[in-house]
């Protein structure tokens, strides 16, 4: 038995005693004071109901026997009113220890027993027990309320991170050509990220001189770092502004150089050039990229063009542009490899010659509804897995009826 001059450096245990006994009530308040509890005492179920509804108790000690509702049915109520989360450690005093009898107690929501006659050490064992319980379940609690506030904190980083993303994805979109039909330029494209954000970028940029920059970029990756390479060659390019076949030589060889010089992993193909609708004359260069497509007089044929390093190789690499000619009623066809790489549900990719044959299937189609018709053959072809790499394409048409002029 623990000695009333015992120290103790635990938390009191807050105990609700219910008895018909006022002696029994007297001589176990003394005891379990004597064992670092705090002691309040009911007479009757009912009175013991009306505290626990006041205030929170640990441990509640009830007979079995007592006038009116006994403490089988006080212990059904009292589980029936606590919720899950609050914790009350249940002891039973009883004289009546058969098998039957304790099974029923233990149905009813009892977690431990007291015999009677009530044994000192009997009791100290018990309170030993609730006091570890009640301990287990406050540290329990504390360590929810801490899981609860590290899932808030990652649930609003996780917030901020996908309004990042969102914006930096919107950002992307913006940078897309704008589908006005009415100039002598028409456009058309389709963009589909594989992630959230796209390692791809699609530019048409009108230059002072008449002609329009035209380019399509893929970033090696995919996700945020792709995105932020991809979003600078975007913006290098419209900074540069080249509107020369040499202004575009030059300026391809400086942004090789920027990302060269970046001293990363990273590298992007490219395909960029120069278009002026009045005349049709056009430059293109291919920086690693897949050659474009050209559509004229319903025949479409693969642009066999210089092949250059992808951007980002070698500090030195040169890119020369190619010429060509665009008529009134003429397509040129840009895509990345994700598009000839996009495979079907048995592994086999689309490659050139199938993405070919889906614009030959499309070419009677004006620009619009031609791009629309090959994405839709492309969201097919990949089916509900997803895409493994940005799709990307873009096609340029002049207008027919329009009047050349020389560049």
């Amino acid at each position: 038995m623990t000695s009333s001059g015992s120290r103790h450096t635990e938390r009191p245990l807050d105990v609700l005693l219910v008895d018909d006994d006022d002696l029994f009530l007297d001589y176990l308040t003394w005891e379990l004071e004597t064992l670092n509890c705090t002691v309040q005492c009911a007479l009757d179920a009912e009175k013991a109901l009306a505290l626990l509804q006041d205030r929170a108790f640990d441990v509640v000690v009830t007979d079995w026997q007592m006038p009116g509702m006994d403490g089988v049915a006080l212990v059904e109520r009292i589980r029936a009113l606590h919720s899950r989360d609050r914790f009350l450690h249940v002891v039973m005093t009883t004289a009546r220890g058969d098998g039957h009898t304790i099974r029923h107690a233990l149905d009813a929501g009892v977690d431990d027993f007291l015999f009677k006659p009530l044994d000192g050490l009997q009791l100290e064992l018990a309170m030993a027990s609730a006091r570890r319980n009640v301990a287990l379940h406050y540290r329990l609690q504390r360590r929810n309320h801490h899981l609860a506030a590290a899932h808030a904190r990652t649930r609003e980083a996780y917030r901020r991170v996908q309004a990042d993303l969102d914006a930096a994805a919107d950002l992307h979109r913006r940078l897309l050509p704008d589908r006005d039909g009415r100039g002598p330029l028409q456009v058309a494209w389709a963009y589909r990220p594989a992630q959230h954000i796209s390692g791809d970028t699609i530019g048409l940029i009108p230059l002072r001189n008449g002609a329009h920059l035209f380019f399509l970029a893929d970033v090696q990756g995919h996700g945020v770092p792709a995105a932020l390479a991809s979003f600078h060659i975007h913006h290098r390019l419209s900074q540069l502004a080249p509107d020369t076949p040499a202004a575009l030589s030059q300026a391809i060889g400086d942004l090789n150089r920027e990302i060269e010089g970046q001293k990363s992993e990273s590298y992007a193909t490219l395909i960029c050039g120069l278009i002026f609708p009045h005349s049709g004359d056009g430059w293109v260069i291919c920086a690693g990229h897949p050659p474009p497509f050209i559509m004229h007089m319903g025949k479409v044929a693969s642009v066999a063009v210089e092949g250059a390093f992808p951007l980002g190789w070698f500090p030195e690499a040169d890119f020369k542009p190619l010429p060509f000619q665009l008529l009134p009623g003429a397509r040129l066809i840009l895509y990345s490899d994700g598009v000839t790489e996009c495979s079907d549900k048995d592994g086999v990719m689309l490659e050139q010659s199938g993405l070919q044959a889906l614009v030959e299937a499309a070419k009677s189609h004006p620009i619009e509804r031609m791009v629309q018709q090959i994405d839709t053959a492309l969201r097919a072809r990949h089916g509900p897995a997803g895409l493994e790499d940005d799709i990307s394409l873009l096609a340029l048409e002049i207008s027919t009826g329009q009047p050349k002029e020389t560049a």
